[in-house]
């Protein structure tokens, strides 16, 4: 058959795709709206341009894109959120002629996660890199708010004010909807030369713009127990720049780089003050939350390898990063109605955070067949922040409050030191054997446990029992140990010293004194891991991985006392001819937890050590609750790359993703305890993506790129929950995912010498 007889074929089979992808648009288009909603999963659309031919400079791909319909998890990452036509472009191209070289790449030009570089560089080695990177995130966009403006948000001058939302009598004509799209502009320059046979030096700088809407969650309350709290949008302006410059030094069997970064982070926001729609405040009563501060880091570090004999190589890696934050402070409160007698101790916090970090490894092979790796990494962060007394209205509510009621700012410095030893043993028929051990000690300040020490043990197992089989065997062991647990220290640092002497000792707590911090309990973690791999045939792979873990914290009573993982993975590889690869995978995944809590209010029944009827709540075990959690996922999936002919390529990818949670609850006895399980939480995902490309020449190709998404989810947090459907939580009424979306792409890729 001529090439030319095969032109047809080649069309046909392009426009075989084609079909499919139109008569998909269509039937989606001829299906009602269904409603959107949020979850966090990247999707890639665009498959990047066929590598660069050796013989050509630059490959440029131009065409269209189309997407079926608005949503935000297709599109949440990759600038496919709106419906209809998006412009294709990508370019590639590099000259490497004369004493100095040129490359140029740009991709995703029609979109707005868009980015490019151009890089020249020189025979002697220096080298300039100019670019700029934009990203996009898109959340839940099917809420509504009742709030205008930015940065202070107000009502509708025809807005009713209410006790409860249920009064909101013009609510639904007050909303406005909004997009919840965050953008990211940076732009950048990189900067390398080498100064002489032995020395480089290297810089950078770059600067980055975020902006977009985001959401956030403010209450009015005098009492934390009856709040009246809102969803609000919120606008985000950040400004963040980085510079750094790097100094590194080779010679024969020494390597040394020291660094230096500086970033500068600027919110244009100080503060986010919102209108209380709720008639239990002063209808013109207002909210206001600080948002994040302006700061900055420096920080040096060095890092370098030496090899000491041909058996023994040090390997060291040092930092040190200043952080400081000196925002001047805002006003106690932003409601006009508000009481404020006592001034703020000072006008601004001026604080700053230190942070050490060394880690250094010895390697040695003391005799042939063994490897002996020494290591000691610490970090430590250490507060320069000065303490003071802050006697702040709660909630902006009414009133500034008594002066005992003033709590203070707690710094908490913190230690961490680990050393350890790993061995690997060679053995004959390519096994090997590793042994590894860790002892780590942590310190903290103000905390409720001072001291930490964990040893951790790593046992392993390479072998090849089979010609074509690989297998590899794991097994930890690690125990943590902690100190006093002493759950009234964050009560004594926090608060002021004549409420502590105002309060009993029985209650004198924040957490119940048998509720332990799950990273600062004793615990007993073990896993195991087996991985094998087996090549019945020079056409087949096959592998298969399982993780088993399980934490438990045997010495907690109240908070997390189980935790338990299993993952259980497949995949099968096979070859038929050089020009077919097929690859079909599937895996189960499962999480579970086991916590307890306790049901009391406070007052006299706040009293924990009680140990005679008629006991008061906190000491009651008959007011125990546990929840039991679990959550399961089930992934299967199969690609395929076909080189239908010389000049024909098709390549498809399927994935599935199935989720389901669950959330149990169990009581011990107290008659008003009576939860409910929480319903379960299932999600579905179905992703095809499927594409065709033609080389017609040498220097001319087609490409046809068609995928199908399908996003299902019944969040209980989001079903059937509307903007009004509890009594003193103003929502945004999002509704749950339910996306089922096509995108076909067309495109040209031309390719020059």
């Amino acid at each position: 058959m001529t090439q030319r007889s095969q032109i047809p074929f080649r069309l046909s089979a392009i426009a075989a795709l084609v079909l499919a992808a139109s008569t998909a648009l269509a039937q989606d288009k001829a299906e009602p709206e269904e409603e959107a909603i949020y979850r966090p999963l990247q999707v890639t659309a665009l498959a990047s341009p066929d590598v660069l031919l050796s013989e050509y400079r630059g490959t440029v791909e131009l065409g269209l894109g189309y997407t079926s319909d608005d949503n935000f998890m297709f599109g949440r990452y990759n600038g496919l959120q709106e419906d209809g036509a998006t412009l294709i472009g990508n370019l590639n191209w590099q000259d490497f002629s004369g004493d100095s070289n040129w490359r140029v790449t740009l991709s995703d030009l029609g979109l707005d996660t868009r980015e490019g570089e151009v890089t020249w560089q020189n025979k002697n080695a220096f080298k300039l890199s100019l670019g700029f990177d934009s990203q996009q995130q898109v959340n839940n966009n099917s809420g509504a708010t009742p709030f205008r403006g930015s940065g202070t948000l107000t009502l509708p001058d025809e807005w009713v004010y209410g006790s409860t939302t249920g009064d909101f009598s013009e609510l639904q004509a007050s909303l406005n909807y909004f997009d919840q799209e965050i953008t990211r502009d940076k732009l950048f320059a990189n900067l390398s030369t080498r100064l002489g046979d032995r020395w480089h030096l290297s810089g950078g700088l770059s600067y980055e713009q975020k902006e977009g809407t985001g959401d956030i969650s403010g209450a009015m309350y005098t009492d934390a127990a009856s709040g009246d709290a809102a969803y609000l949008p919120m606008d985000i302006d950040y400004e963040t720049t980085e510079f750094d410059i790097g100094l590194s030094y080779a010679a024969t069997g020494l390597n040394l780089e020291a660094r230096l970064d500086y970033s500068d982070f600027n919110n244009q926001d100080d503060i986010l003050i919102w209108e209380n729609p709720y008639r239990s405040r002063t209808p013109d009563s207002m909210g206001g939350m600080s948002l994040a501060p302006d700061n900055d880091q420096l920080q040096g570090r060095i890092t370098g390898q030496y090899i000491i004999t041909p058996t023994a190589r040090l390997q060291f890696d040092g930092s040190y990063a200043v952080a400081s934050q000196d925002n001047d402070y805002l006003a106690y409160s932003v409601n006009p109605n508000a009481v404020v007698t006592t001034p703020l101790p000072r006008e601004s916090f001026d604080g700053e955070a230190q942070t050490g970090t060394l880690n250094a490894k010895l390697w040695l092979r003391p005799i042939n067949k063994l490897d002996v790796e020494l290591f000691y990494k610490g970090r430590e962060r250490d507060y320069d922040n000065p303490r003071d007394g802050y006697t702040y209205i709660r909630g902006d509510g009414l009133s500034q409050p008594r002066d005992e009621l003033t709590v203070y700012n707690t710094s908490h410095h913190y230690q961490s030191q680990i050393i350890g030893l790993e061995t690997t043993w060679r053995l004959p028929k390519r096994t090997r054997f590793t042994f590894e051990y860790e002892y780590e000690k942590e310190e903290r300040e103000n905390a409720a446990v001072e001291e930490t020490e964990e040893d951790r043990v790593v046992l392993g197992l390479r072998a090849q029992p089979l010609d074509g089989l690989t297998a590899r065997l794991e097994f930890g062991y690690a125990n943590r140990a902690a100190d006093t647990y002493n759950w009234d220290q964050r009560y004594y640092a926090l608060l002021d010293v004549e409420l502590i002497n105002a309060t009993p000792d029985s209650q004198r707590y924040i957490n119940h004194p048998e509720l332990s911090q799950y990273h600062l309990s004793n615990r007993e973690r073990t896993h195991g891991k087996l991985d094998l791999s087996w090549l019945p045939t020079d056409n087949w792979l096959l592998n298969f991985n399982m993780l088993l873990q399980a934490d438990d914290y045997d010495k907690s009573y109240l908070g997390l006392r189980d935790a338990a993982w299993e993952r259980y993975h497949l995949s099968a590889s096979y070859t038929a001819v050089k020009d077919v690869t097929a690859t079909l995978y599937g895996g189960f995944d499962r999480y579970e937890t086991e916590q307890m809590g306790r049901a009391f209010r406070g007052g006299a029944e706040k009293n924990a050590f009680e140990i005679y009827q008629p006991l008061p709540q906190a000491s009651d075990p008959d007011r125990d609750w546990q929840l039991d959690a679990g959550n399961d996922a089930i992934t299967v999936g199969a690609n395929i790359q076909w080189m239908v002919a010389d000049d024909l390529k098709i390549e498809a990818d399927y994935s599935y993703v199935d989720t389901e949670g669950d959330q149990t609850f169990k009581t011990y006895g107290a008659a008003d305890l009576n939860p409910e399980d929480l319903p379960t939480v299932e999600t579905t995902l179905h992703h095809l993506n499927a594409s065709g490309t033609w080389h017609m020449r040498k220097d001319l190709s087609f490409k046809l790129q068609y995928q199908y998404y399908n996003y299902e989810s019944n969040d209980w947090a989001l079903e059937g929950v509307a903007l009004d459907s509890i009594d003193n939580v103003l929502t945004f009424g999002a509704y749950n995912p339910d996306e089922d979306i096509h995108y076909v792409g067309v495109s040209a890729l031309y390719r020059w010498q």
